[in-house]
């Protein structure tokens, strides 16, 4: 029995009345490599202003989504359709907003879609390599809109991020773009909207953070040996 779609993600009530076009469409995927499965019988969709997390896979078949979702590769079985051209972000341990718009690592500053990007928010190009934390505040929902703006002129919308270090906060999900998070520990995950746990490429449990907790299963377990919050067993969220 395939578990994948159950414990739909908490949707804003806004985007309820009007069917959206998913990011991406994983039909029955299942990857093999050497002889390993890697993924097996995977179906997920993910909307744009979704966060899903993907716990559990191995370094090796993060390595084989990632060049799945980029074009690299093609499923052994199955059917992958993308609607976007899916963004590897790149974590910065002190990030400034042209990290932060961008997601890149080194942005370019000729970048043209950036240009456009300031201009239509009416953000500073002289605030491009501040670090956010010395950004004034009231800029950070013209920040979240230049994310989703710069996403859109790159048709980037689907978000990558894979096994981010310790601590590493997750971008959020703006309307347009989408976020799809890989990594080994379930701590990273507590913030998606809904999270699918994987064994041996299987997925086993999926729903929020809170709802797997409570069925007290494999996530609450791992959660319990790799999480914070423990009280005599009992795991907490």
């Amino acid at each position: 029995m395939r578990l994948s779609n159950r414990g739909r993600p908490r949707r804003n009530p806004d985007h309820t009345h009007a069917p959206t076009t998913p990011l991406v469409e994983f039909h029955d995927v299942s990857l093999t490599q050497a002889r390993t499965r890697l993924l097996d019988h995977l179906d997920l969709t993910i909307h744009p202003g979704e966060h899903l997390a993907l716990v559990g896979l191995s370094t090796t078949a993060t390595t084989a989504l990632t060049h799945l979702l980029t074009g690299q590769s093609t499923p052994t079985h199955g059917r992958l359709t993308t609607h976007t051209n899916p963004h590897l972000l790149t974590t910065h341990p002190h990030p400034t907003l042209a990290h932060t718009i961008t997601g890149h690592s080194t942005p370019d500053p000729g970048d043209p879609h950036l240009a456009h990007t300031l201009a239509h928010t009416g953000l500073d190009p002289a605030h491009l390599h501040t670090p956010l934390t010395a950004l004034p505040a009231h800029l950070t929902p013209r920040i979240h809109q230049a994310r989703d703006t710069y996403a859109q002129r790159t048709n980037t919308r689907l978000l990558l991020l894979t096994d981010p270090p310790p601590h590493t906060p997750c971008p959020t999900p703006t309307p347009h773009t989408g976020l799809l998070l890989l990594t080994r520990q379930p701590t990273q995950a507590r913030t998606a909207d809904r999270i699918l746990l994987l064994y041996k490429g299987r997925v086993t449990e999926t729903g929020t953070h809170h709802q797997l907790l409570v069925r007290g299963g494999a996530y609450a377990r791992l959660y319990a040996l790799t999480g914070t919050h423990r009280t005599n067993g009992n795991v907490l969220g």
